[in-house]
């Protein structure tokens, strides 16, 4: 099993980009610096070879506060810092996934366990 810890929640995915005249998108610094510090952290965590098997992934998400958030599209940001970072190798071998939010006033985090899919049908 694979145990990460980030420090801040995940920008979400939708309204992350903006686009411009002439459609160049870009990403707002606020979800530019997101990136950065996770595939830091997460580096410095992970040094192994990216999982190229399927996985089952449980995600606690620390909240600071009680304003409404988007689970799904935090995942999609996770999803894409874990590839990105060489945790695994697509973000489609994800089989399963199970997300608890909590709310702990003033403070925020991300801990992510990554273990093998067990598939419940006996095939794999």
């Amino acid at each position: 099993m694979v145990v990460l810890r980030l420090s801040q929640i995940p920008v979400p995915k939708t309204n992350r980009y903006i686009r411009r005249k002439g459609g160049k998108v870009f990403k707002p610094p606020r979800v530019k610096n997101w990136e950065v510090r996770a595939l830091w952290e997460i580096r410095q965590q992970y040094r192994g070879d990216p999982i190229e098997d399927k996985v089952s992934i449980d995600i606690t998400l620390t909240l600071p506060n009680r304003r409404k958030r988007d689970i799904d599209n935090m995942l999609k940001s996770l999803w894409d810092v874990l590839e990105k970072a060489g945790v695994i190798k697509n973000d489609n071998l994800i089989y399963e996934v199970r997300t608890v939010k909590r709310v702990v006033r003033g403070k925020e985090g991300v801990e992510i366990k990554i273990r093998e899919f067990k598939d419940p049908e006996g095939s794999s």
